[in-house]
């Protein structure tokens, strides 16, 4: 029987919602037979694809069902996965286990409401990118200056790190304001795109130069080039010693 709803965590609302289906699509079967003509009523497997739209906020989900069955007998489903979207941030490789317990951390703290832990796990991984990166300075404003007197980082990206250490301060200091949810997922994805490009995105740059180096050639033929005369003069044939020789004497 085909769900017309599915439960699932909507990562804007922040809470379990109900999504509604809008549209579905199907796999193809797989069947165990290992002769076609016992298809009829071997074990098989197959996907079901369902569009669903949160009923709060009308985000989109992309939801998976992996189905096991006999034809004639009994279809089940046996795993419900939701494809899109994907929860837990973005990959970053090359991340340090001490900064990815605290990226780690603030998402937790985010899907549990704990908007103000959230905020100070995300401070507490940038002290932890400062640490890595060896910035000098007595407190974490010096040091993000300090990453980007270096060039480690750029102004737009120390810019976004400011504004996490700000909330960062105040879910820390301030007893009277806290962090809401909208504060919580945006410096959350701001972290998250600072420690992108410092650890993924640069690195792989950089091999993506080095490995178009290692492609480059001395010439687009492959031949060596003749030398060029001075003063403009015409090119002299590689190995000629440049000297024209008049015609053999006759004794």
């Amino acid at each position: 029987m085909q769900k017309e709803t599915f439960d699932v965590f909507c990562p804007t609302c922040n809470i379990l919602v109900e999504a509604k289906v809008i549209a579905r699509g199907f796999g193809e079967y797989r069947s165990d037979a290992v002769n076609p003509m016992d298809e009829v009523d071997s074990e098989y497997h197959g996907d079901h694809y369902s569009v669903a739209l949160c009923r709060r906020c009308n985000g989109p989900f992309l939801v998976r069902e992996a189905l096991y069955g006999v034809p004639g007998e009994f279809e089940t489903v046996t795993d419900e996965v939701v494809l899109y979207p994907v929860s837990g941030g973005p990959r970053i490789d090359g991340l340090p286990e001490s900064i990815g317990r605290s990226v780690a951390q603030a998402h937790r703290s985010y899907a549990a409401s704990s908007y103000d832990a959230c905020a100070l796990m995300c401070r507490r991984a940038l002290e932890a990118l400062c640490k890595t990166l060896s910035a000098k300075g007595r407190d974490l404003d010096r040091r993000l200056a300090d990453l980007e007197a270096s060039g480690r980082i750029d102004s737009r990206m120390i810019h976004w790190a400011h504004g996490v250490r700000l909330v960062g301060n105040e879910a820390a200091h301030d007893v009277d304001t806290a962090v809401t949810v909208e504060d919580a997922r945006d410096i959350l994805e701001f972290t998250e795109a600072l420690l992108l490009y410092v650890f993924t995105l640069d690195t792989k740059f950089r091999s993506f130069e080095a490995r178009r180096k290692g492609r480059a050639q001395p010439s687009a033929t492959g031949v060596a080039q003749p030398n060029a005369a001075p003063n403009g003069g015409p090119a002299t044939p590689s190995g000629s010693s440049g000297v024209t020789e008049g015609p053999p004497s006759v004794s």
